[in-house]
């Protein structure tokens, strides 16, 4: 599409093209890129390698295409991503774009997709679920750990890496007003908050089945220690379901000690949807979390949150409306559960995820596309003549 066109541009004459950093397990970041994937109607998702979880696309019928085997040496660059994110911008940097053919946008998700080198007349869109937290606002808490003192070096120069290609993107879309102002306050970029859509229609209430219910990697970030610890002291039943993460494998023996609680390991959607229509609420412990999409599932089928005091979470979630807010903590938690079992939620839980739905994400992404691409090809018609 030349310049001179801009002006009458249609979404559907744009070709766009959909690009995500790789796949090591299906979560929340794999759900919305599919999503965004469909509504670009793009058949396929490239990708750094076929996704490590042999099951297919749980969010939809969007094919992961992988772009290894146009780069040179295909066989080491597949031993290069055993060492995660080192070799990861490299990668993205290496791919020939042209040989997926020349599209007017490329939309990336993740971190190191941006450090693709596009067509200069190609428009960049990164859709940012956060900086890497482990780069920045999570940096020092880990420092004191062996772990984070061997890292220490290899992270101060990713992140180095990581401020360097920030330039070849173009514009920006984020998942909530947190991490709006995380990327203005690493990368001085302005962007455009979309949210992540649910199926409002695929959720529902069957009542209370007697289980409170946590979803989400087992993992330290997602604070599922303080979690099992407040449930090993409370009389209430708790079921977890969520893939394995980095927890220490004492929590683990403890999940498997406590007499109320039951681990599930991951779940497909149907399962998970089904969990949610039963639970008595939904317990939520993720440190700042980006968005976490976890809390309007949970109202969408009509079931309290008892979120951590921070993060979106914590913008979500109205104290006593559609939930509760605790501290993080074991006895914030407990706190939080007593004062939800005492004095219910008085909200409409169902309505506050209304702005979540699918024909909203789909909208909007579109009409900001289109705006940003008139923007990009005005900047470049009026560079080129005068």
């Amino acid at each position: 599409m030349t310049p001179a066109n801009n002006k009458n541009i249609q979404f559907k004459d744009l070709d766009i093209a959909v690009a995500h950093w790789h796949i090591n397990a299906w979560g929340g970041a794999e759900y919305l890129i599919t999503k965004l994937a469909e509504a670009v109607d793009v058949k396929y998702i490239y990708t750094l390698g076929s996704p490590d979880p042999q099951d297919s696309n749980p969010y939809g019928d969007i094919e992961f295409k992988d772009v290894t085997p146009a780069l040179g040496y295909s066989s080491v660059r597949r031993l290069q991503r055993h060492a995660g994110r080192i070799f990861e911008y490299s990668q993205w940097e290496d791919i020939d774009w042209r040989e997926f053919g020349y599209p007017d946008v490329l939309i990336t998700s993740g971190a190191t997709t941006r450090a693709v080198i596009t067509p200069d007349d190609a428009l960049h869109i990164n859709y940012c679920h956060s900086p890497p937290r482990w780069y920045y606002d999570l940096y020092h808490d880990r420092k004191d750990s062996m772990f984070g003192m061997i890292a220490r070096p290899a992270i101060r120069y990713l992140r180095m890496r990581d401020m360097t290609i920030d330039a070849r993107v173009d514009q920006y879309f984020v998942n909530s007003p947190i991490i709006e102002r995380r990327l203005w306050k690493y990368y001085k970029r302005d962007s455009t908050v979309l949210y992540p859509p649910i199926e409002l229609n695929r959720y529902y209430d069957d009542g209370d089945h007697g289980f409170y219910l946590h979803l989400g990697r087992v993992d330290d970030e997602k604070g599922v220690d303080s979690v099992v610890a407040a449930f090993e002291m409370l009389d209430e039943r708790l079921l977890m379901a969520g893939g394995t993460g980095d927890i220490d494998d004492s929590v683990l023996t403890r999940i498997e000690r406590a007499q109320n609680i039951e681990w599930r390991g991951f779940v497909d959607e149907q399962e998970k949807i089904e969990l949610l229509s039963q639970c008595t609420a939904v317990v939520f412990n993720g440190r700042n979390e980006d968005f976490g999409i976890i809390p309007i599932e949970a109202n969408a089928s009509g079931k309290a949150v008892l979120t951590r005091d921070e993060g979106f979470p914590s913008v979500f979630v109205e104290h006593g409306k559609n939930g509760y807010q605790h501290d993080g903590t074991p006895e914030g938690i407990i706190h939080a559960v007593e004062k939800f079992k005492s004095n219910g939620c008085t909200g409409l839980l169902r309505g506050h995820s209304a702005q979540f739905d699918i024909p909203t994400f789909q909208t909007r992404l579109r009409e900001q596309i289109k705006q940003y691409y008139i923007e990009f090809t005005h900047t470049v018609s009026s560079t080129e003549y005068g």
